[in-house]
């Protein structure tokens, strides 16, 4: 068996704050790694650090970027056991966009049709949420449309809870040499 991590993460950010709003949840955002302790993720993001309307498919670590700028941010961990098969598919899928991560760009108007519960799905354009669902699609009963998913529904699903607490903590100490 292969593993999946589902981190889903809280920062301080205005983007953050205004999402809590219409949310109502902490946890606003959701990456996913290949490796126990979460050193490197991958998610959609903003590209530039200080100008969120610019994004895209992203590596992420708590070194550089936002969440460098965010040494408290929050993170829940879940811990997803995959077969062969489906760790296979992942990798399939991740690769798509690493071969070529530029050509993936931040739907915007995503965020109000999910709010609004209205399916859309766009070519080459995600938000967070729906990455990591389309990387997952079929191996996670998702149980509505992956343009839907919220970071929030992984919190619903029976998934394995590994850690709760500071990400950057988290990272430093299973990372520590």
């Amino acid at each position: 068996m292969k593993h999946v991590y589902i981190v889903l993460t809280s920062i301080n950010t205005k983007v953050s704050r205004f999402l809590r709003l219409f949310t109502r949840e902490d946890y606003n955002h959701v990456s996913i790694a290949l490796s126990d302790g979460c050193k490197e993720m991958y998610s959609f993001s903003r590209w530039i650090v200080w100008f969120p309307l610019i994004g895209g498919f992203a590596k992420e670590n708590v070194d550089e970027g936002v969440l460098a700028q965010h040494p408290d941010a929050k993170c829940i961990i879940y811990d997803l056991e995959v077969t062969e098969k489906d760790y296979a598919l992942v990798m399939k899928r991740l690769k798509k966009f690493l071969n070529n991560p530029k050509k993936y760009k931040y739907s915007y108007i995503n965020l109000p049709l999910m709010l609004l519960n209205i399916p859309y799905e766009r070519k080459d354009l995600f938000v967070c949420s729906s990455f990591v669902s389309y990387i997952l699609r079929g191996i996670v009963d998702l149980e509505k449309n992956f343009t839907l998913i919220k970071p929030s529904d992984y919190n619903h699903l029976n998934l394995n809870s590994v850690y709760e607490g500071n990400l950057r903590d988290f990272v430093y100490s299973k990372n520590a040499s």
